[in-house]
């Protein structure tokens, strides 16, 4: 069928009905202008002109100031020079791009097509223009442009990632230094981008999501930790920035970034250096102070015990000088020996460790105190799975099981029948060493602060040095573990001792 008759139609109804000029010029344009080239200063602008600028069309009158004033300066002139070119030239049809300032401040860009109206004769005598609105084109070009510019350089190198999702967090395109590293292909784009990232990463990376939402455009930098191809795991700076769409929503999300795994390791290895040099400075300060008080209090009584004895004509009084002298020494010995047992707990605090298996190492401690065991009738219950292993400083970890257990052999209970429990679990990157008694306890309210300082005792007994709980704190904070304690007065105590298992 022709359709030609549509058209006639149309083209009947607009001639007979306004409401159809009305209606197009409405809805399908970004405005209509039409100007009386015998009187120029006279322009006519429809509604849909005002309303795309912004501005309420009731509010304004069809004058020249209104409308000049809103389109840029430069552009309305070479408007008018083309028109003038036209009109000169006998050329119906021709095209000129505009600005206008919105009545938001923002530029909006508009596509002019002027059509030269002529009269009876041929002479021109009117211009009908219609306006296209094509903002949001141009400003993703010049965006396009600025991303290109800026990422233009990195792109080349081809040394960083570049990869974009869209809303979801789907990846929607990837670069090829991406793929080549991290061992993916073309079948990635359109599945999740937080599967391929270290799971304990994702609420940062969720985080960083959420900033592109909030703040779109803007760079919001993060870093998260990926598997490569070769099964290592990497630490990579990523800059992500939310790209607005047309409606101005946050489409896409944009990441750029590049590897820091050197950089992040050392700065790890500098935080571990300098906790472990305050560790280092806080033992030292103590042993300063050991040294001062302890020292210098044997040295004080010596040398008064000396004066003494060069000032005594009694032979008996001497002989009992003599007796405190040899006591004195004795008690420097005892000080001297206690100060080197410290020093070594402290010296080479670096020392390389070595995997055991916990239950084997508790197993040696108990059999070389199976004598102290048994005269004591203390009953020993092991919970500790064979295949258990601990990353240690050997030595250390002899130590920290013969004086935690000895402990609990030395301090059991008087009243009841005394027991040991061993027992161990796995607690974030730490196994932990439960070792529990129902001895003579510790009253903590009075002694947690100072329960593992130097020379500090909480019992009576007789051989207590206060030396032991002081060497086993700082030979477990030596290998980057802690000690905590459990107890109360009566009752009995629990040590738990923490081996970190992630250095």
């Amino acid at each position: 069928m022709d359709m030609n008759y549509l058209y006639e139609e149309l083209d009947q109804l607009q001639k007979n009905q306004s409401v159809i000029f009305d209606f197009i010029q409405d809805t399908a344009l970004g405005g209509l202008w039409y100007w009386d080239l015998h009187n120029p200063e006279n322009r006519w602008v429809s509604p849909s002109f005002w309303r795309t600028i912004g501005y309420d069309p009731n509010a304004l009158l069809n004058e020249a100031e209104h409308w000049q004033s809103a389109v840029n300066g430069e552009d309305l002139a070479a408007l008018n020079a083309q028109v003038r070119g036209c009109v000169a030239s006998q050329t119906r049809r021709c095209e000129q791009i505009v600005r206008c300032t919105h009545q938001r401040g923002t530029t909006v860009w508009l596509l002019c097509h002027s059509l030269l109206m002529q009269d009876d004769a041929g002479q021109p005598y009117r211009v009908l223009g219609v306006f296209t609105d094509f903002t949001r084109q141009r400003n993703e070009e010049v965006y396009a442009q600025e991303l290109a510019s800026h990422y233009g350089s990195i792109l080349s190198n081809q040394s960083v990632y570049i990869i974009k999702t869209d809303a979801q967090g789907n990846y929607t395109y990837v670069n090829d230094f991406f793929y080549e590293r991290f061992g993916y292909d073309s079948k990635i784009i359109g599945t999740s981008s937080l599967q391929s990232i270290v799971q304990e990463d994702w609420p940062k990376c969720l985080g960083v999501v959420g900033r592109c939402f909030a703040e779109p455009e803007v760079p919001h930098q993060v870093i998260l930790r990926k598997p490569y191809r070769d099964g290592t795991v990497k630490s990579n700076h990523w800059e992500f920035k939310g790209l607005l769409n047309g409606e101005g929503q946050v489409g896409e999300i944009l990441c750029v970034g590049y590897d820091v795994t050197l950089l992040v390791e050392n700065l790890e290895n500098s935080q571990k250096l300098l906790a472990l040099t305050k560790q280092q400075n806080h033992r030292l300060q103590n042993f300063a102070y050991i040294i001062s008080h302890n020292i210098r209090s044997h040295s004080a009584n010596l040398t008064s015990l000396v004066k003494l004895m060069q000032l005594s004509t009694n032979q008996e009084q001497s002989a009992m000088f003599l007796q405190m002298l040899k006591t004195s020494t004795d008690k420097l010995a005892e000080t001297i020996v206690n100060l080197n047992e410290i020093v070594t707990a402290n010296s080479n605090a670096n020392q390389p460790k070595e995997s055991r298996k916990l239950r084997q190492e508790v197993d040696k401690t108990l059999e070389a105190l199976n004598v102290l065991i048994h005269e004591s009738s203390i009953a020993v219950t092991i919970d500790i799975p064979a295949e258990v292993t601990v990353n240690v400083v050997p030595a250390y970890l002899d130590s920290i099981l013969l004086n935690l257990i000895s402990n609990a052999i030395k301090y059991r209970s008087t009243s009841a029948h005394p027991t040991i429990a061993l027992s161990c679990y796995q607690e974030a990157e730490f196994i932990v060493l439960a070792i529990k008694d129902n001895g003579l306890g510790i009253d903590l309210n009075r002694h947690r602060t100072k329960l593992f300082g130097m020379y500090k005792t909480f019992h009576s007994n007789e051989d207590a040095r206060g030396v032991g709980l002081f060497i086993t704190k700082n030979q477990v904070e030596a290998m980057n573990g802690k000690i905590d304690v459990e107890s109360e007065l009566g009752t009995g105590s629990t040590f738990k001792v923490y081996f970190n298992e992630s250095v």
